[in-house]
């Protein structure tokens, strides 16, 4: 389950041969948010960039994903960098995002995609319990 994760995108590659990937979140979190460093809401269970799947040479950097001890810690980070809309890392703009599933991505997407659904719900399970069918 993703849900204590922080994705961070738009750090180049070299920084993690420059610092340790647990140090650049530190560093990442005294920059942009001195705040949440003082009130010690930065303690990270593992942090890693995502894996090269299919190509080596692509011209973007990889993910680092930050998992955080508490899922409190995680909501209020991506809160505090949503209200502050520009997060930086050595003067480049950077993202943090949650770190969702591959499945609800793609349902996302496929909400997005589709411009009939702007004023409709998602359409939801419905499930009956045995009582009801009786």
């Amino acid at each position: 389950m993703k849900h204590n994760n922080i994705c961070i995108i738009g750090i180049p590659e070299g920084e993690k041969e420059e610092q340790g990937i647990e140090n650049l979140f530190e560093k990442l979190m005294m920059e942009n948010f001195p705040n949440l460093m003082s009130e010690k809401v930065t303690q990270t269970q593992e942090t890693q960039r995502v894996p090269i799947k299919k190509n080596p040479k692509r011209p973007t950097s990889r993910h680092i994903i930050i998992k955080m001890v508490k899922f409190q810690d995680k909501k209020r980070i991506l809160k505090v960098a949503m209200e502050k809309q520009e997060v930086t890392y050595k003067g480049a703009p950077i993202r943090l995002a949650a770190d969702l599933s591959m499945e609800t991505l793609q349902a996302r997407r496929k909400w997005q995609d589709n411009p009939s659904n702007e004023n409709q719900t998602p359409a939801t399970k419905t499930t009956l319990s045995s009582k009801a069918l009786n």
